[in-house]
């Protein structure tokens, strides 16, 4: 199986106050507008955050720690995240940190732990408690802040390289197409950024690049079967910038040539689905918010197909509200999750056992459950997983 997050526990972030759900390496989260979807897979992307650059960065990106941590009776709240992942070759890692809230807006890293176990490999562990070791990393003798995790230090040992690696190239998207339409700045294309804000440095790099020509030409074929004609895409340099175009086989004699600025939201919205699906480089975890957003219904199926196929490279996480994309044939009812709010608390929960086996028993389709309000989830279930600390390492102490 390819490496991915198998359990996340998260306290006090934004609207979650408690919960532990399971991953699977293509899963779906469902659920109203104000249920807390967007609020989990950010928990995801602020881990990223906070490792690639900094504490301070990453809550200032989210309005400050008094955005991002979870009031409770007007007293500062400390914010906890903990991740366990299958990292491939029979390697099991688990990390975890707490942040302690203070007033003025002051924040610290209260606890922090790493543990990395292999089949046939020693067992890698640290653990920071209010900026000191109490189990320290073999071979280096890093200088901790409180301001800052200790995750990155210890990616310069090869124990816990993997981790760090992993969590820090977990992608996050939300393409918006009037990002792809305007002028772009040139870079190096990376990397997608979130909004498809340099898409044409991602297709120059993808054309040029000669391992990444068949991420191309895939690319290329897939839109044309959502847009009639379309012959291929491609980057168009402007002076210091750069846009996207598109050409177009109209019955002339040679295609026509459409800039961005001419594109549908639809198309544009597509096309920086399959970016993110096609860019080059290793990204352990896509997540992509309401892909059907702006596009034909029609074109649901070659989506979801897409986003699935992509899982068998990388973990691919979505959120919908789309009933198209949970009648998808080979989406599996383990793979829905349905977000939920819970005494103002977002609660993630598997399908419950009636909604499991009328799915089973072909009585109704998740997504005509979703139509009709029967799409439910296990209420219990989730609050009991989600007092129950992470499974895989039950020694671990509450972080």
């Amino acid at each position: 199986m390819i490496p991915h997050i198998k359990q996340v526990r998260i306290r006090n972030y934004k609207s979650i106050g408690q919960l532990n759900v399971r991953l699977e390496p293509f899963t779906v989260f469902v659920g109203p507008n104000g249920s807390g979807k967007s609020n989990f897979i950010d928990a995801l992307a602020f881990v990223k955050d906070c490792l690639a650059d900094s504490l301070e960065s990453a809550f200032r990106k989210r309005g400050g720690i008094g955005a991002v941590r979870r009031r409770s009776a007007g007293h500062p709240t400390n914010i906890e995240i903990s991740i366990v992942m299958d990292l491939g070759d029979s390697r099991l890692a688990s990390y975890s940190f707490r942040i302690s809230a203070m007033f003025e807006k002051k924040f610290s890293v209260a606890f922090e732990r790493c543990k990395v176990q292999g089949l046939f490999e020693k067992e890698h562990e640290f653990k920071i408690e209010e900026g000191k070791f109490v189990k320290e990393i073999a071979g280096i003798k890093p200088k901790l802040s409180l301001d800052r995790l200790g995750l990155y230090a210890a990616s310069a040992t090869e124990g816990f390289r993997h981790v760090y690696d992993f969590l820090t190239s977990m992608r996050f998207y939300s393409i918006i197409p009037k990002e792809l339409r305007e002028l772009q700045e040139s870079d190096q294309g990376d990397y997608l950024s979130r909004e498809g804000s340099n898409a044409a440095a991602i297709l120059r790099r993808l054309k040029k690049d000669e391992q990444s020509a068949w991420r191309y030409k895939r690319l290329c074929n897939l839109l044309s079967k959502v847009v009639q004609g379309i012959d291929q895409v491609e980057y168009h340099p402007v002076g210091q910038k750069e846009t996207i175009q598109i050409k177009q086989d109209v019955g002339t004699k040679y295609p026509w040539t459409f800039d961005a600025l001419n594109m549908s939201d639809g198309t544009l919205r597509i096309l920086g689905l399959l970016l993110a699906v096609y860019q080059p480089g290793f990204h352990s975890v896509i997540a992509i918010e309401e892909p059907e957003s702006t596009v034909h219904p029609a074109v649901t199926e070659i989506i979801i197909e897409v986003l699935m196929d992509a899982s068998n490279e990388r973990q691919v996480l979505i959120t919908t509200h789309s009933p198209d994309i949970l009648d998808y044939k080979y989406l599996q009812d383990s793979q829905i999750r349905i977000v939920t709010m819970e005494n103002y608390s977002t609660l993630i929960a598997e399908l419950s056992q009636s909604s499991r086996q009328a799915i089973r028993e072909h009585l109704y389709t998740p997504g005509e459950l979703l139509r009709s309000g029967e799409l439910t989830p296990d209420i219990e279930k989730a609050k009991e997983e989600s007092r129950k600390q992470l499974i895989l390492f039950p020694s671990q102490s509450r972080a």
